[in-house]
């Protein structure tokens, strides 16, 4: 499924995956948002949680060819512990990292 950006939630988690670990950063709203759209993909179609997470370990392995087998273990923990949330409705993405001023028009800074 593709959405209004051309890519789909697989290429959209892959990407943020990539960013991820290239900057060594794990605190990134992108990569929430990612992973918060492939979980709802996948329960759309009706997958249980244990396939997802599975599903999500082998992008990660994809993304992340040459990680030693204990950084490949924290980012996959990491990204199931996302999907987890996500599964249960509770993940809504992290806040945008934009300051707004409410004391006038409430304009962006």
């Amino acid at each position: 499924m593709r959405s209004a950006h051309g890519a789909t939630p697989s290429e959209r988690l892959r990407r943020s995956l990539w960013n991820a670990i290239a900057e060594d950063s794990w605190a990134q709203a992108d990569l929430d948002a990612a992973v918060s759209e492939y979980v709802r993909e996948a329960r759309e179609r009706e997958s249980p949680l244990d396939e997802i997470c599975r599903s999500l370990r082998v992008h990660v392995q994809q993304v992340g060819l040459g990680l030693s087998a204990d950084r490949y273990e924290t980012i996959a923990r990491h990204v199931e512990a996302l999907a987890e949330t996500a599964y249960r409705g509770v993940f809504r993405g992290r806040h945008s990292s934009r300051t707004i001023d409410v004391s006038s028009d409430g304009e962006d800074r």
